[in-house]
Formats: C-alpha cells, structure tokens, sequence
C-alpha cells in the first residue's frame, strides 16, 4: 500500500520520529509502526490527523491506493455476499425443516413435552444454524483481514460522501471489539432460533 510509503517519507521529511508523530495525532508508536510497514491501515479520522501533521492531504496519502482500495472492497464484497446467502438459507431451511418436523411428526419422544418431531427439527437445524454462524465469522474474518470497513469509509470520504451516525458507531463497535461484536451476534441469533422454537412449540401443541 502506497500510504505506508507516504507516511514514512512525510515524517522523516519532517524530521519527526514515530513517537513525535504518534503524540502529535493521539496514537501509539506502535500504530505508526504498523501503518509505516503497512501491518495495518489508517481511518478516515487518523488519515486526516495525519495529513494535518505532516503538513499535506488526505489525498495525497492515499491517492496511490485508491484502485486497489477499490478492487479489494469490490472482491471482499462479493465473498461476503455469498457467505450472506448462506446465513440467511441456513437459517431460513432450519426454520422451514423444523417447523415441517414439528407438524409432522407429533408421536411422543418420552422426554418432557418433546415429540418426535421436535427432536428431529433440534437435529436437522443446529447443523445449518452452525453453517450460518461459521458464515457470519467468515464475513468478520474478512472484513478485519482485509479493512474492508475502513476502506469503504474512506471511498466514500474521497467521493465526499459520509455515513449516518448510526453506522459509524457501528462499524467503531465492529472494529475496535471484533468479538464481543460476533458474540453479541451470535447472542442474538441464538435468542431467535429460541424464540422460534418456542413459537412453533405453542403452534403444535395447537394444532394437536
């Protein structure tokens, strides 16, 4: 990446050291250093920070990185779609096969108010509730390999366009706690996989 190269430069241009710089923009020096030997890219909010201490603009940061900023959001965002389909299918053929299960099958199972069915609808849908959950942690492996949020963000910065403010609290939750972010998610989900049991419980004991 082009901007681990202007940074570098701009800075010992300026004669200041990592630690200078790091003070001057409210950062660590590890964080200069990851950005120098491009470990890790600058936010739209430190590219702007950046460009006001080494005295020039964000555009010329990252004018050498738009492109494949651009081809590898396009390729990421691609991947992340069909990890996508498979999260909402999994979740859609599990609800779909449990519920089926569920009518269809109402001869007592001997454990608790479970029939047949119930036991088999638990059966066929933690397997693609598991696929759907291994998606999601795809699409986060992903995105945090690949600053996919970060590029995006400065995309639409460049373009002059920004977000609401709600998607960029978002997106700094999802960046700065990857993973009580994917729990939260997952929390989430496991709720309404519940939730939908228990509805499709009620219906049958209905029905019956």
């Amino acid at each position: 990446m082009e901007v681990s190269k202007q940074i570098r430069l701009k800075r010992t241009a300026k004669q200041l050291s990592q630690d200078q710089l790091a003070e001057a923009i409210y950062a660590s020096r590890q964080t200069i250093s990851n950005w120098e030997t491009g470990k890790t890219y600058p936010d739209v909010q430190s590219l702007i920070l950046l460009s006001e201490a080494l005295g020039t603009t964000v555009e010329e940061l990252v004018q050498g990185d738009m492109a494949e900023m651009r081809a590898s959001a396009l390729a990421d965002s691609r991947a992340m779609n069909i990890y996508a389909w498979v999260m909402a299918g999994g979740v859609a053929l599990g609800a779909l096969f449990a519920l089926g299960l569920s009518l269809a099958w109402q001869e007592p199972s001997g454990i608790g108010r479970m029939s047949m069915g119930n036991i088999a609808a638990v059966a066929v849908f933690v397997p693609l509730y598991a696929a759907s959950l291994g998606a999601a942690c795809a699409i986060e492996r992903i995105k945090r390999r690949n600053n996919v949020v970060t590029y995006r963000e400065i995309s639409e910065f460049m373009e002059g366009r920004t977000g609401s403010q709600i998607e960029r609290r978002s997106t700094d939750f999802s960046r700065k706690h990857p993973w009580a972010d994917m729990a939260l998610k997952a929390t989430v989900s496991a709720g309404i996989a519940l939730a939908f049991f228990l509805v499709a419980d009620a219906v049958v004991q209905h029905l019956g």
